[in-house]
């Protein structure tokens, strides 16, 4: 976990992990987190793939639909906020 969470570090994967887990283990979004504009990159295939996040909808406002399994080896960027 990279960038603005609360304490970024490397999480051990555990057997069907998701983002919320992530967060609640990273201690959420700083202030200065732009949780809508991050991403999680993932290998497929030996390459490397992007996917947008919604980390607001799901630890702000509780959009479970944000949630999503994670895999082994994948990195999650949290975005910093434009002031």
């Amino acid at each position: 976990i990279m960038g603005e969470a609360v304490n970024p570090k490397v999480v051990q994967y555990t057997k069907h992990m998701t983002l919320l887990d992530l967060m609640i283990k990273s201690g959420g979004l700083t202030d200065f987190a732009a949780g809508n504009r991050s991403v999680l990159v993932r290998k497929v295939d030996g390459k490397e793939v992007t996917y947008s996040l919604r980390l607001d909808d799901l630890v702000k406002d509780g959009d479970i639909t944000a949630n999503l399994n994670v895999m082994p080896g994948d990195i999650l960027i949290i975005a910093e906020a434009w002031f």
